[in-house]
């Protein structure tokens, strides 16, 4: 069950991370930010001293800054998780390898009695 969950979750956050990094995703959310920066500008109609436009200002960099950490944490975890996996299955194939080998050795040992 364990195996299970960690490559379903290994599977989700493989299509995250692809999804971030996919250029026509990022360009619709992207639009979809656009429009809703405009809506919300004009709700927030700057004030004569200009405070809610300096507040936006300050939102829209900490959202910048908090995706970028998001992506280099996504990269990092993913490459985590398969470096991991791919150790487990460079052990796997070395048990077998040394599988075949003795039984290399077995056939030969009975062809040589027969």
């Amino acid at each position: 069950m364990r195996a299970k969950t960690m490559i379903e979750l290994l599977t989700l956050s493989t299509n995250l991370y692809l999804i971030a990094k996919d250029k026509e995703t990022m360009e619709n959310i992207t639009q979809l930010v656009n429009k809703g920066k405009e809506k919300w500008d004009e709700a927030m109609k700057p004030s004569e001293d200009g405070e809610e436009t300096d507040l936006m200002q300050k939102i829209i960099v900490k959202a910048k800054e908090a995706k970028q950490e998001l992506d280099e944490k996504m990269e990092e975890i993913a490459v985590k998780v398969y470096a991991k996996m791919h150790i487990a299955h460079a052990d796997d194939v070395k048990e077998l390898e040394q599988k075949i080998t003795q039984l290399e050795k077995q056939i030969s040992l009975l062809q040589a009695r027969a």
